[in-house]
């Protein structure tokens, strides 16, 4: 996968929320090999990464990060510097691009299904744009429990949305397509989240260096030539 493909999933992973206690949740993908890994401490740190072993994010005393690896050692960059080389790159592809651009973007149109079974565990279903045709043989975009056990895996899943779709805004403009599906994961914690369904879910104590920054952040400039993209 591109590097910067998967750093920008690893952008919309990577904010959490205070927990409750110490919490690991892995999702698994329903047609594809892929796994993502969530876990959550008790107060509020929270390590994530995907199947790709170069790359993971973590949330350190309320600050977001994703480290990526290098021949050089692991570079650590702080969201905020990744969101404004993003917007510069945007800006200089796109010089026309109008600052409230995201307006014009489609919305993320959920409406709510039936209770469904994934994985053991009950949810509700949402789908995109509609109700399947064919519920038994269509995946809902999205499943929501709202099980008391899960509430720091919703907390986490929910803040970090919420902080992610605000970057967004910073490079878009103001203005959020994905409100609809923000709204939802209000609601509880998801067992399908776009393709990806919760598999497990542990509480065993998660040692404090997970959540340690393996480096010092590094500047904008490392930023850029890390994500491959230049000032100017």
């Amino acid at each position: 996968m591109n590097i910067r493909v998967r750093l920008l999933a690893l952008l919309l992973l990577a904010w959490g929320s205070p927990a409750l206690a110490d919490m690991t949740a892995t999702y698994v993908a329903q047609k594809v090999a892929m796994k993502m890994t969530i876990e959550i401490a008790s107060n509020g740190d929270v390590r994530g990464g995907t199947s790709s072993p170069t790359a993971y994010f973590i949330v350190h005393d309320g600050h977001a990060y994703v480290i990526q690896a290098s021949f050089d050692g692991p570079v650590v960059m702080r969201m905020e510097d990744m969101a404004a080389v993003m917007t510069e790159q945007m800006k200089r592809m796109m010089p026309n691009l109008p600052a409230d651009a995201a307006k014009n973007m489609p919305e993320w149109k959920l409406v709510k299904g039936p209770a469904v079974t994934i994985r053991g565990r009950q949810g509700v279903a949402y789908y995109m744009g509609g109700l399947p045709k064919n519920s038994p043989t269509e995946s809902p975009m999205l499943v929501i429990s709202t099980d008391p056990a899960l509430a720091p895996l919703a907390a986490a899943m929910e803040h970090q949305f919420a902080m992610s779709t605000g970057m967004m805004g910073q490079m878009l403009g103001g203005s959020n397509p994905m409100s609809g599906l923000e709204a939802v994961l209000k609601t509880g914690a998801p067992l399908v989240l776009t393709g990806m369904e919760l598999d497990s879910v542990t509480t065993d104590p998660i040692p404090p260096s997970r959540f340690a920054l393996p480096a010092e952040p590094a500047t904008i400039e490392v930023v850029r030539k890390t994500l491959g993209l230049s000032p100017s």
